[in-house]
């Protein structure tokens, strides 16, 4: 929408003439319900061909064909019925939206949650808010209302999703338990004031909703950013309605219509009323924002804006951006008419094999009897002296389908989306590297789209930040799930006032690593086979995600994650427990000495922290130490580490190397001494063949 048509159309758009929702941000409710509802029903009207368009898109989507009236009128009932061939639809449309939006999802939401200064508490700090936000992505199903964006964004121009807070959502409050456990029915809470326990009352959380986009109407701007207000229509019932407002008065309809996307009609809804949520972000004129609950008749709640970040509460993508275009616009527009020309083709082919895939007999009228005939092939009488003589046409010439896959091809050039992203390898190409390469061509292809997927995330975990920040209580004794490098979760509580703190989010896709697995498993095995001392076996075992499932879950693995785990804890400041004998100290000294190497370590980790590190550290060499004394195996293995020990440590003696602890038995096997087996280091086996070579040399 440029300039010139917001001239054009300003005799018929009122919300054009309308005054900024300031000048009535101050005025009663009746003049504000007055403005509200005239801007409204004005960008109703104004949306009604976009709305149209998009509704008629997921029409094309599913492949429906919509529905002429037939107006012929049928003057002769005994006339027989010809048989009339159907629309052939052979919907490419969805197969193209759904590997776009599969190529979309291989992406998962993934994010780096960054202080806004070097301190070390809110380094911490912003460890725990990367936590909050895994749990609350695991719990709302993140992945799939992505997907579902994608999908909507393909198939309408634009999808919204909403961050909003839900009271009745998250654990029991502690307030509510334990008036409950004590018996009793009602509680003065000092902050939540008389407490009636006949319902549940939860701490409540954060919510996440997909919409449509006739259901969201902006301001009307040039720019998403521009626009300062928005309208997000719902439906509630109205008994629930009457109930939490008693004192207002509802409209008496007992349905309304709706749009319906399994029958793709409006439909009625019984005992439903609309409801109309007014946002207006924080601007120089409302500095407080606005958040209006309402209906066409009255206005429910009238309320500052809930949301500490300021802005409209949802995030947006859309599938092609044009300048000076406030809504985006849907690829169907530009492959709806070669889907439609594909379509009247495939018809008429089919039309054609109908006709003339059966030979006909072509004679005069009452030339034969034609139940003698048999079969079923069609015939054709006319008046005339011509013998009767049975016709076979061709059906279709080939450059019927040949125009045909043309078409098909085009369709996948113009929408971007081509055979490799949908498992079609190309004739000749067999090797594994060659097909990589096919893959990343295809994803330099979909670079704009990766970057709107990538902003999409981003965008969703700010917003997740601010809108728990805001409404996180420290006394709800919230609890966190943490997943670890096994994708296997650990149950912690958490400070709320981590949330309170400024960071920056940044999209994490740095992987190195190929995006398909089969191409991911041959980056990594070839890589084992070109230096497969570079990582441990446990480590090349966790990239291969093996250690994910049980039967590949070995004692080294979970050792391995185990240490990784202790690592974070102790430099949070939080309390572990001290090395224990059953463990396999060696796996966890290799992960503590990692992190001990970092310069991090030694420059920016407070005195405290570090030396509660450098305790734990120490301790497990001690454990290392008397378990050599123990087991010569062990002490074997110790020898090996380089920097072992990293502390000093007095009167602890190094264990030696399995050759050093051979050739000192060997020794005393050559000078005639009493080989015990007591060295350390000296398994029971070279102490039996020291035994046997002393001798065999006395016996020579």
């Amino acid at each position: 929408m440029s300039i010139l048509d917001d001239l054009e159309r300003q005799e018929i758009d009122p919300e054009l003439k309308r005054d900024p929702f300031f000048t009535v941000a101050k005025k009663s409710k009746k003049e504000k319900h007055e403005w509200l509802k005239t801007v409204f029903e004005a960008l109703v009207n104004q949306a009604e061909t976009r709305t149209r368009v998009q509704r008629e898109n997921m029409r094309l989507y599913r492949g429906v064909q919509t529905k002429l009236r037939n107006r012929h009128i049928d003057r002769d009932r005994n006339l027989r019925k010809l048989n009339k061939l159907q629309k052939f639809v052979v919907n490419h449309l969805y197969d193209l939206t759904e590997t776009k939006v599969s190529q979309m999802s291989r992406i998962k939401p993934s994010v780096e949650v960054l202080p806004t200064n070097d301190e070390w508490q809110d380094r911490a700090s912003a460890k725990v808010v990367n936590h909050i936000i895994k749990h609350l992505w695991y719990n709302n199903n993140i992945d799939y209302k992505i997907q579902q964006m994608h999908r909507y964004c393909r198939i309408f121009g634009e999808a919204y999703l909403f961050v909003l807070w839900d009271k009745d959502l998250g654990d029991l409050h502690p307030a509510y338990v334990t008036a409950r456990d004590a018996g009793v029915k009602k509680v003065e809470h000092p902050e939540l004031g008389v407490v009636d326990l006949s319902k549940p009352i939860k701490t409540g959380d954060v919510k996440y909703k997909v919409e449509v986009p006739w259901r969201v109407y902006l301001q009307r701007k040039t720019q998403l950013e521009d626009c300062e207000y928005v309208f997000h229509v719902t439906t509630e019932q109205t008994k629930i309605l009457e109930k939490e407002y008693p004192n207002k008065k509802f409209d008496s309809q007992d349905s309304m219509f709706v749009f319906d996307m399994e029958s793709l009609e409006d439909i009625a809804i019984e005992h439903e009323q609309p409801v109309i949520h007014f946002y207006h972000k924080k601007t120089k004129h409302v500095p407080d924002g606005a958040y209006i609950k309402m209906t066409l008749s009255d206005i429910l709640d009238d309320e500052e804006l809930p949301f500490s970040h300021g802005n409209l509460p949802f995030v947006r993508i859309t599938d092609l951006d044009v300048p000076e275009v406030l809504n985006g616009i849907s690829r169907y527009e530009t492959v709806s008419n070669i889907q439609k020309m594909y379509d009247n083709l495939s018809t008429l082919i089919a039309k054609n094999i109908y006709l003339t895939a059966h030979a006909k007999w072509v004679m005069p009228r009452g030339a034969a009897k034609i139940e003698q005939l048999g079969n079923d092939n069609t015939v054709v009488q006319f008046q005339g002296p011509i013998a009767p003589q049975m016709i076979q046409t061709q059906p279709n010439p080939p450059e019927v389908y040949q125009f045909r896959q043309m078409l098909k091809e085009e369709m996948q050039t113009v929408y971007g989306s081509h055979g490799i992203s949908r498992g079609e390898v190309p004739k000749g190409i067999t090797a594994a590297s060659a097909l990589q390469f096919l893959n990343e061509l295809e994803s330099e292809r979909a670079t704009t789209d990766i970057a709107k997927h990538g902003f999409l995330i981003k965008d969703i975990a700010k917003m997740t930040i601010a809108v728990a920040g805001d409404n996180y209580d420290p006394k709800d004794g919230r609890m966190v799930r943490i997943v670890g490098e096994n994708n296997k979760y650990l149950i912690r509580h958490f400070d709320a006032a981590h949330l309170h703190k400024s960071y920056d989010v940044r999209f994490d896709n740095s992987s190195g690593l190929p995006e398909t697995k089969a191409a991911k498993y041959q980056r990594i095995l070839d890589a084992m086979q070109r230096a497969p001392q570079m990582l441990s076996p446990e480590r090349w075992e966790e990239l291969l995600e093996l250690g994910n499932t049980e039967k590949y879950h070995t004692l080294t693995s979970a050792a391995v994650h185990a240490a990784d785990s202790e690592n974070e804890d102790l430099m949070a400041g939080r309390p572990v427990p001290d090395p224990q004998e059953w463990e396999d100290h060696i796996a966890h000294w290799n992960s503590h000495s990692k992190l001990v190497q970092q310069r991090s370590f030694k420059e920016d980790t407070p005195p405290e922290i570090r030396k509660g590190f450098l305790r734990h550290l120490r301790l497990t060499e001690m454990a290392m130490f008397d378990k050599a004394k123990r087991n010569p195996e062990f002490a074997a293995k110790l020898a090996t580490l380089t920097n072992f020990p990293l502390l000093h440590h007095s009167n602890a003696q190094m264990p030696y190397s399995r050759e050093h602890q051979q050739a000192m038995v060997q020794g005393q096997a050559n000078r005639g001494d009493q080989v015990t087996g007591i060295i350390p280091g000296v398994s029971a086996e070279d102490a039996a063949q020291a035994e046997i070579n002393k001798k065999q040399l006395k016996g020579s």
